[in-house]
């Protein structure tokens, strides 16, 4: 990840994004510790979940084997509209999907995250208390060839109001070669992503010369899909 870690927790790493917390000095630190740690064990249960979707047994086949060092970051993100807002729409943070196996988001009551369906409409996703948004990201969707897609989704601020949210990216461990096994690409097709380094991909998104990540919108295809021959 780019941003500067303020501060770090087992398993997981808080980030400030768009404006600096100091941790340290932070009543609410004990808050946000207990926070990310929640999110730890929730994520690994969704990861549980996410695989018993692909396959019978596989929970029990490649949790271990391929999810077991996965690392977290809590990003703490505040959106400051500017005085155009009240006249028109404003993107807060372009369309773009996540660089993760899979985000877990609490939104404020303001809203503004609104999700991209495959055919290109965007979808509200109203806040509703005592809920959680749950996005796969890159790294899944590379992991299991395809079968599960990273969600697009963008956030837009309609009032002259800040936004607060937390997202949780529960990521692979740098080092670690995304591939999809054999299983999860099933007998008969194809794989359609070349193994890559989770880190690379992390510097390829990161570093891309038309612009910031957020607002470009490259995705795992660009830097992993291979070419298919058609028969």
């Amino acid at each position: 990840m780019s941003n500067t870690p303020v501060s770090f927790y087992p398993q997981f790493a808080v980030y400030s994004c768009l404006f600096c917390l100091s941790l340290s000095f932070s009543p609410h630190s004990e808050t946000l510790q207990e926070y990310g740690s929640k999110m730890v064990e929730l994520s690994k249960r969704i990861v549980e979940a996410v695989l018993m979707s692909l396959g019978d047994g596989y929970e029990r086949k490649f949790n271990e084997s391929e999810f077991n060092n996965c690392q977290g970051y809590l990003r703490l993100v505040n959106y400051s509209p500017p005085e155009c807002v009240e006249d028109e729409e404003v993107e807060g943070l372009g369309m773009h999907t996540d660089m993760s196996c899979i985000t877990i988001v609490y939104q404020d009551e303001i809203g503004g995250l609104q999700m991209r369906s495959k055919g290109g409409e965007w979808i509200d996703i109203t806040p509703c208390e005592g809920t959680l948004v749950v996005n796969i990201g890159d790294l899944m969707q590379g992991w299991s060839n395809g079968r599960l897609r990273s969600s697009e989704h963008r956030v837009v601020l309609k009032r002259f109001v800040n936004r607060l949210s937390l997202a949780f990216f529960w990521c692979f461990e740098d080092e670690k070669v995304v591939l999809a096994p054999d299983e999860i690409v099933g007998e008969g097709n194809s794989r359609i992503y070349k193994p890559f380094v989770c880190l690379e991909y992390l510097k390829f998104r990161e570093s891309n010369e038309e612009g910031k990540y957020e607002k470009v919108g490259y995705t795992v295809k660009d830097f992993a899909a291979l070419k298919l021959e058609m028969k």
